[in-house]
Protein backbone atom coordinates (compact mmCIF):
# COMPACT_ATOMS: atom_id res chain seq x y z
CA UNK A 1 0.00 0.00 0.00
CA UNK A 2 3.39 2.06 1.03
CA UNK A 3 4.68 1.79 -2.31
CA UNK A 4 1.36 2.51 -4.18
CA UNK A 5 1.29 5.81 -2.46
CA UNK A 6 4.71 6.53 -3.58
CA UNK A 7 3.85 5.63 -6.94
CA UNK A 8 0.61 7.50 -7.30
CA UNK A 9 2.50 10.99 -5.53
CA UNK A 10 5.62 10.38 -7.85
CA UNK A 11 2.75 10.06 -10.82
CA UNK A 12 1.09 13.38 -9.72
CA UNK A 13 4.62 15.04 -9.73
CA UNK A 14 5.85 13.68 -13.09
CA UNK A 15 2.70 14.74 -14.88
CA UNK A 16 0.35 17.36 -12.91
CA UNK A 17 2.94 19.41 -11.55
CA UNK A 18 5.55 19.21 -14.77
CA UNK A 19 2.24 19.87 -16.73
CA UNK A 20 1.17 22.69 -14.74
CA UNK A 21 4.32 24.71 -14.57
CA UNK A 22 4.54 24.03 -18.34
CA UNK A 23 1.53 25.57 -18.63
CA UNK A 24 1.85 28.11 -16.45
CA UNK A 25 5.14 29.86 -18.04
CA UNK A 26 3.63 29.03 -21.05
CA UNK A 27 0.95 31.77 -20.30
CA UNK A 28 3.25 33.81 -18.72
CA UNK A 29 5.54 34.24 -21.57
CA UNK A 30 2.56 34.80 -23.66
CA UNK A 31 1.76 37.96 -21.33
CA UNK A 32 4.85 39.49 -21.30
CA UNK A 33 4.87 39.09 -25.06
CA UNK A 34 1.88 41.33 -25.33
CA UNK A 35 3.50 43.84 -23.38
CA UNK A 36 6.64 44.18 -25.06
CA UNK A 37 6.23 47.68 -27.01
CA UNK A 38 4.21 47.36 -29.81
CA UNK A 39 6.85 49.36 -32.27
CA UNK A 40 8.52 45.40 -31.58
CA UNK A 41 5.36 43.21 -32.51
CA UNK A 42 3.01 44.75 -35.42
CA UNK A 43 0.07 42.75 -34.67
CA UNK A 44 0.04 43.17 -30.93
CA UNK A 45 0.21 47.16 -32.02
CA UNK A 46 -3.16 46.72 -33.93
CA UNK A 47 -5.37 45.13 -31.24
CA UNK A 48 -4.44 47.54 -28.56
CA UNK A 49 -3.34 50.74 -30.79
CA UNK A 50 -4.98 54.09 -29.93
CA UNK A 51 -3.65 56.82 -31.90
CA UNK A 52 0.08 55.14 -32.19
CA UNK A 53 0.24 54.18 -28.36
CA UNK A 54 -0.64 51.65 -26.22
CA UNK A 55 -2.78 52.75 -23.06
CA UNK A 56 -1.96 52.41 -19.47
CA UNK A 57 -5.23 51.31 -19.23
CA UNK A 58 -5.43 48.58 -21.73
CA UNK A 59 -2.21 47.35 -20.29
CA UNK A 60 -3.33 46.56 -17.31
CA UNK A 61 -6.92 45.28 -18.59
CA UNK A 62 -4.88 42.73 -21.00
CA UNK A 63 -3.18 41.55 -18.20
CA UNK A 64 -5.30 40.88 -15.73
CA UNK A 65 -7.32 38.97 -17.94
CA UNK A 66 -4.49 36.84 -19.39
CA UNK A 67 -3.49 36.02 -15.69
CA UNK A 68 -7.01 34.94 -14.70
CA UNK A 69 -7.20 33.17 -17.88
CA UNK A 70 -4.39 31.42 -16.76
CA UNK A 71 -4.99 30.81 -12.94
CA UNK A 72 -8.58 29.11 -14.08
CA UNK A 73 -7.05 27.13 -16.34
CA UNK A 74 -3.93 25.84 -14.51
CA UNK A 75 -6.32 25.35 -11.50
CA UNK A 76 -8.95 23.62 -13.12
CA UNK A 77 -5.94 20.87 -14.65
CA UNK A 78 -4.44 20.63 -11.25
CA UNK A 79 -8.02 19.73 -9.51
CA UNK A 80 -8.67 17.03 -12.02
CA UNK A 81 -5.51 15.95 -11.41
CA UNK A 82 -5.28 15.76 -7.66
CA UNK A 83 -9.18 14.17 -7.61
CA UNK A 84 -7.56 11.34 -10.00
CA UNK A 85 -4.86 11.06 -7.06
CA UNK A 86 -7.08 10.47 -4.23
CA UNK A 87 -9.14 8.33 -6.02
CA UNK A 88 -6.65 5.79 -6.90
CA UNK A 89 -5.19 6.24 -3.44
CA UNK A 90 -8.74 5.20 -2.55
CA UNK A 91 -9.66 2.43 -4.39
CA UNK A 92 -8.25 -1.20 -4.02
CA UNK A 93 -6.88 -2.17 -6.94
CA UNK A 94 -8.16 -6.05 -7.28
CA UNK A 95 -11.77 -5.63 -6.65
CA UNK A 96 -11.84 -2.25 -7.40
CA UNK A 97 -14.37 -1.26 -4.29
CA UNK A 98 -13.20 2.15 -2.04
CA UNK A 99 -10.52 0.60 0.43
CA UNK A 100 -9.86 1.04 4.14
CA UNK A 101 -8.18 4.25 3.99
CA UNK A 102 -11.31 5.63 2.11
CA UNK A 103 -13.63 4.01 4.88
CA UNK A 104 -11.84 5.55 7.66
CA UNK A 105 -12.55 8.72 6.19
CA UNK A 106 -16.16 8.22 5.17
CA UNK A 107 -17.15 6.15 8.53
CA UNK A 108 -16.14 8.50 10.32
CA UNK A 109 -17.82 11.66 8.29
CA UNK A 110 -20.93 9.22 8.21
CA UNK A 111 -20.77 8.99 12.32
CA UNK A 112 -20.48 12.86 12.93
CA UNK A 113 -23.79 13.39 10.59
CA UNK A 114 -25.41 10.81 11.80
CA UNK A 115 -25.40 11.90 15.67
CA UNK A 116 -26.16 15.44 14.61
CA UNK A 117 -28.95 14.65 12.66
CA UNK A 118 -30.40 11.87 14.53
CA UNK A 119 -30.43 9.41 11.72
CA UNK A 120 -29.58 5.74 11.90
CA UNK A 121 -26.52 4.18 10.70
CA UNK A 122 -25.38 -0.07 10.52
CA UNK A 123 -22.99 -1.70 9.37
CA UNK A 124 -22.67 -5.25 7.96
CA UNK A 125 -19.48 -7.09 7.69
CA UNK A 126 -19.23 -9.93 5.23
CA UNK A 127 -15.80 -12.66 5.58
CA UNK A 128 -15.85 -15.48 3.34
CA UNK A 129 -16.15 -18.71 5.25
CA UNK A 130 -12.73 -21.41 5.35
CA UNK A 131 -11.22 -18.84 3.02
CA UNK A 132 -7.89 -19.34 4.25
CA UNK A 133 -8.71 -23.56 2.99
CA UNK A 134 -9.45 -22.11 -0.42
CA UNK A 135 -5.53 -20.26 -0.27
CA UNK A 136 -4.35 -23.47 0.22
CA UNK A 137 -5.86 -25.70 -2.09
CA UNK A 138 -5.90 -23.67 -5.19
CA UNK A 139 -3.30 -20.58 -4.83
CA UNK A 140 -3.20 -17.30 -4.52
CA UNK A 141 -3.99 -16.57 -7.55
CA UNK A 142 -7.49 -17.84 -7.96
CA UNK A 143 -7.98 -16.73 -4.39
CA UNK A 144 -7.91 -13.13 -5.68
CA UNK A 145 -9.96 -13.90 -8.64
CA UNK A 146 -12.88 -15.09 -6.39
CA UNK A 147 -12.26 -11.45 -4.14
CA UNK A 148 -12.08 -9.52 -7.84
CA UNK A 149 -15.69 -11.61 -8.88
CA UNK A 150 -17.03 -10.85 -5.14
CA UNK A 151 -15.94 -7.59 -4.84
CA UNK A 152 -18.00 -7.21 -8.19
CA UNK A 153 -20.95 -8.78 -6.91
CA UNK A 154 -21.52 -6.90 -3.65
CA UNK A 155 -20.73 -3.69 -6.17
CA UNK A 156 -23.87 -4.55 -8.00
CA UNK A 157 -25.59 -5.58 -5.07
CA UNK A 158 -26.18 -2.51 -2.84
CA UNK A 159 -28.92 -0.22 -1.98
CA UNK A 160 -28.74 4.02 -2.83
CA UNK A 161 -27.83 4.41 1.07
CA UNK A 162 -25.23 1.48 1.19
CA UNK A 163 -21.27 2.15 0.44
CA UNK A 164 -19.20 -0.86 0.10
CA UNK A 165 -15.79 -1.21 0.77
CA UNK A 166 -12.79 -3.74 1.25
CA UNK A 167 -11.98 -3.79 4.74
CA UNK A 168 -8.34 -4.38 4.65
CA UNK A 169 -6.00 -4.37 1.72
CA UNK A 170 -5.43 -8.43 2.17
CA UNK A 171 -8.29 -9.67 3.75
CA UNK A 172 -11.18 -11.39 2.67
CA UNK A 173 -13.66 -9.27 4.75
CA UNK A 174 -16.05 -6.46 2.95
CA UNK A 175 -18.17 -3.89 5.08
CA UNK A 176 -21.28 -1.88 4.19
CA UNK A 177 -21.71 1.47 6.07
CA UNK A 178 -25.50 1.88 5.45
CA UNK A 179 -26.55 4.93 6.46
CA UNK A 180 -30.36 6.20 7.29
CA UNK A 181 -31.08 2.09 8.20
CA UNK A 182 -31.67 0.93 11.10
CA UNK A 183 -30.49 -2.59 12.44
CA UNK A 184 -33.59 -4.88 11.19
CA UNK A 185 -33.10 -3.39 8.07
CA UNK A 186 -29.27 -3.81 7.34
CA UNK A 187 -30.24 -7.40 8.84
CA UNK A 188 -32.49 -7.91 5.74
CA UNK A 189 -29.51 -6.23 3.66
CA UNK A 190 -27.21 -8.89 4.81
CA UNK A 191 -29.26 -11.70 4.61
CA UNK A 192 -29.94 -11.06 0.92
CA UNK A 193 -26.57 -10.73 0.20
CA UNK A 194 -25.18 -13.96 2.33
CA UNK A 195 -27.91 -16.22 0.30
CA UNK A 196 -27.17 -13.75 -3.44
CA UNK A 197 -23.28 -15.38 -2.83
CA UNK A 198 -24.46 -18.15 -1.86
CA UNK A 199 -26.56 -18.94 -5.14
CA UNK A 200 -23.43 -17.45 -7.23
CA UNK A 201 -21.36 -19.35 -9.72
CA UNK A 202 -18.19 -18.36 -9.43
CA UNK A 203 -16.16 -19.23 -12.85
CA UNK A 204 -12.57 -18.87 -12.53
CA UNK A 205 -10.30 -20.38 -15.10
CA UNK A 206 -12.80 -22.90 -16.82
CA UNK A 207 -13.98 -23.95 -13.21
CA UNK A 208 -17.26 -23.72 -11.06
CA UNK A 209 -16.64 -22.85 -7.40
CA UNK A 210 -19.10 -21.82 -4.90
CA UNK A 211 -18.78 -19.85 -1.66
CA UNK A 212 -20.73 -18.95 1.48
CA UNK A 213 -20.02 -16.26 4.09
CA UNK A 214 -20.82 -15.21 7.45
CA UNK A 215 -22.09 -11.61 7.92
CA UNK A 216 -22.10 -9.25 11.12
CA UNK A 217 -24.10 -6.69 11.75
CA UNK A 218 -24.85 -3.81 14.32
CA UNK A 219 -26.45 -0.23 14.78
CA UNK A 220 -24.47 2.62 15.89
CA UNK A 221 -24.82 3.77 19.22
CA UNK A 222 -25.34 7.03 20.67
CA UNK A 223 -21.87 7.02 22.72
CA UNK A 224 -19.92 5.33 19.76
CA UNK A 225 -17.28 5.87 18.31
CA UNK A 226 -15.27 4.62 15.12
CA UNK A 227 -13.35 2.17 16.80
CA UNK A 228 -16.34 1.03 19.07
CA UNK A 229 -18.79 0.89 16.13
CA UNK A 230 -16.45 -1.62 14.18
CA UNK A 231 -15.57 -3.50 17.19
CA UNK A 232 -19.13 -4.51 17.39
CA UNK A 233 -19.42 -5.49 14.35
CA UNK A 234 -16.51 -7.53 14.00
CA UNK A 235 -17.81 -9.28 17.20
CA UNK A 236 -20.72 -10.34 15.53
CA UNK A 237 -19.12 -11.67 12.76
CA UNK A 238 -17.45 -13.64 15.19
CA UNK A 239 -20.63 -15.01 16.65
CA UNK A 240 -21.50 -15.60 13.25
CA UNK A 241 -18.37 -18.19 12.35
CA UNK A 242 -19.57 -19.74 16.00
CA UNK A 243 -22.53 -21.58 14.28
CA UNK A 244 -21.24 -25.18 12.70
CA UNK A 245 -21.18 -24.92 9.15
CA UNK A 246 -21.45 -21.11 9.34
CA UNK A 247 -23.02 -19.70 6.05
CA UNK A 248 -25.25 -17.25 8.59
CA UNK A 249 -25.62 -13.86 10.02
CA UNK A 250 -25.37 -12.59 13.47
CA UNK A 251 -26.35 -8.48 14.76
CA UNK A 252 -24.93 -7.35 18.39
CA UNK A 253 -27.56 -4.30 19.27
Amino acid sequence: MVNYIRESVKKFKNDALSKGIYDLLKWLIISLILLIPTKWIPYVKKWFLTQHYITTYAIIISAIVLITITTFFVSRYFRKKIRLVLNDNHTDELTGLKNHKALNEYLKLKLQQSKNRSESLSLIIIDIDDFKSFNTLYGFKKADQILKNLGELLSNDKRVTDETFRYFNRGDEFLVVAYDTTLSQAMQAAERKRKLIQKNLFSIDGEIHKLTVCCGVTELKKNDDYTSFTDRVTEALNEAKKISGKNNTKSIV
